[in-house]
Formats: C-alpha cells, structure tokens, sequence
C-alpha cells in the first residue's frame, strides 16, 4: 500500500520549461477537441492565446511546488483525478450524438466534482467526526475521508442547477451522469486501497491484505478482506451493465434508476466485508448496518419511482416481450 505516490520539489529553473511544456499540450489538446466539432481551424491568435495561458498556469505552479515542497502527491487524489478524467472522456464519447460539446463535459464534470467532493466531505465528517481533532482536518481531502451517498447527492444538486442554467434536459444530464459514477468510484476505491481507509473486515481468505500501521487503516497488521477493490471491479461490472441497458431503456431518466438500484445491492453486500463507520449496526440484533439501511431505502425508492414513471401500455409491453423471449 502507498499513499503517498511521489513527492514534488523543491524544482529547479530547468525544470520551468518542461511543467510549461506540459500544460501546453493540455491546453492545446483541449482546444483541439473543442475546435475539431465545431469545424473550426486552430488561429495563430489560439495558439498564442494558449501560450500565454499555460504559461502563466505553469509559473503559478512552479511557485506553489517550491513555497511548499515538498508537495507530497497522495494515491486518493491522483485516483479520484484519473477517475473524473476517464469518466469526463466517457460523458463526452456518450454525448456526441446529442451534440455536447467539450466546454459544457468539462464544465460539467468540474460541478460534478466540485458538489461531489463537498457533499461527500460534509456526510463524512457529521458520520465520523470523532476522527476530527481540529477543525482545518476538515479540509485535508487528499488523506482520503469522502461518503459515496454524500458525493451522489452533492454531484446530482450540482448538476441539477447545471442542467437548469444551460437548458439541457435534466433527465439526459442524469443518465451520463449515472454512467459516470461507477467508472470514477472504481478508480477512486483504489485509492482508497492504496490509502489504506474504508478497508475490509478481518478474513482469513487466501487474497486477504494486511495494511501496516501508521495508515488510514484502523486495523494495521491484520489480515482484511480487500473490499476496496471489490468495490471496484463490481462498480466496473455495473458500468458495463449500464452501457447495455442503455439503448434498450424505455424512458429517459431510467437509467439513473437503474444505476441506484444496481449500486443499492452491490452496496448492501460489500457491507458484510466491510469495517468502519458505515459498517457499525443501526438495528437492533446486529443485522443491519447503516449504509445497508441507506441502501435498502435508495432501492426501493428507484424501484417505485421507475414503476410510477413507466406508462402502463410500456410496463404491458416489455413483459410479453420477456415472455415472448422465455
């Protein structure tokens, strides 16, 4: 495990141009992407105007690393960061048809991530704040510490006043977001394995970890179930049945349902390999934990409101089809 990737500077003045260089290409590839669908042919005056862009990017940096390098650069955030990015390349491949450019993906998944992080973070402290010390460990994001059903909620609150601003349908904003969220959980989970928090319980399987002390793991040197990256090889799972379904839902909106439901179970019985504070008991007789209530009501939710929002004569349809198909 290592949650700590690599450490930044302090940088020397040869290291100036290649930090440039590299937000450069950024930059440029971002404005390639937007001027190739529009049909538009890159200018001297772009090329110069991204110059000064990265340039000026690439200066600031360069000044941050070195007033506080070493900068340490933590596993949970790189995989959160990689996690947004696949996920942003996905809204964009999804969207195409429906002709979203590479301005509104972007800013798309920066409220995504932006109200995602904070409504996360805020449902992690209120159901963990005896971890907190002091009020500025709040804000330390990269040591790990974010809820999933607070991310969801913030992401979709964001997205929801996004969809409102820009005109777009809400329901089709919803549906790429719901095939997002499992590719970003997936890579974010294994950060959280690299982290060493929202570990597993005691195991004695043969694939059982062992995190050593000094971590985010509340029991180092003992063998845990590797739930972090259950988590993401059946978040992976669910994305690929969500990419199936989609041409074959009935109504827009649905497929967010969908995506509730399939992570409602796959939640529910993650919980029975799993420690920490969402694996503490809510029910008398030790059977149910909190994030399995949580689930349980997410479920049944989805499943109601998609029962309720799927015309008769569609619901009459779809189940001679599948008796047609048995």
């Amino acid at each position: 495990m290592r949650s700590v990737l690599i450490e930044l500077g302090p940088w020397s003045p040869f290291a100036l141009p290649v930090v440039w260089a590299a937000v450069l290409a950024f930059v440029l590839l971002w404005q390639l992407l937007e001027n190739r669908q529009s049909g538009q042919k890159i200018l001297a005056r772009d090329l110069l105007t991204s110059t000064g862009i990265s340039l000026v990017a690439a200066l600031v940096l360069y000044v941050l690393v070195n007033r506080y390098a070493p900068v340490s650069i933590k596993a949970y955030g790189v995989m959160m960061l990689v996690g947004y990015t696949v996920a942003a390349v996905w809204m964009y491949h999804a969207g195409r048809q429906d002709r979203l450019t590479v301005s509104a993906v972007i800013d798309m998944a920066l409220l995504a991530l932006l109200g995602g992080i904070v409504g996360g973070r805020v449902l992690y402290v209120i159901l963990s704040h005896e971890e907190f010390t002091s009020w500025h460990q709040i804000f330390d994001l990269w040591s790990g510490g974010l809820s999933f059903h607070g991310g969801v909620i913030g992401g979709f609150v964001a997205l929801w006043l996004y969809a409102r601003h820009q005109g777009y349908r809400l329901t089709f904003i919803m549906d790429l977001f719901a095939m997002n969220i499992p590719i970003a959980y997936g890579f974010a989970r294994i950060g959280c394995f690299l982290n060493g928090c929202c570990h597993g319980s005691p195991s004695d399987l043969p694939w059982a970890v062992v995190f050593p002390p000094g971590g985010a793991c509340t029991l180092p040197g003992e063998h845990l179930h590797p739930t972090q990256l259950y988590a993401t090889l059946l978040s992976w799972c669910i994305f690929g049945i969500l990419v199936w379904l989609r041409p074959r839902m009935r109504r827009e909106g649905h497929l967010l349902l969908a995506f509730l439901m399939l992570y409602s179970v796959m939640r529910f019985g993650l919980e029975f390999t799993r420690a920490g504070v969402s694996a503490e008991y809510v029910v008398p007789g030790g059977w149910l934990t909190v994030a399995q209530l949580a689930s349980i009501c997410i479920f049944a939710a989805a499943a109601i409101w998609m029962a309720l929002t799927t015309p008769r004569g569609r619901r009459e349809e779809a189940l001679a089809d599948d008796t047609r198909s048995g």
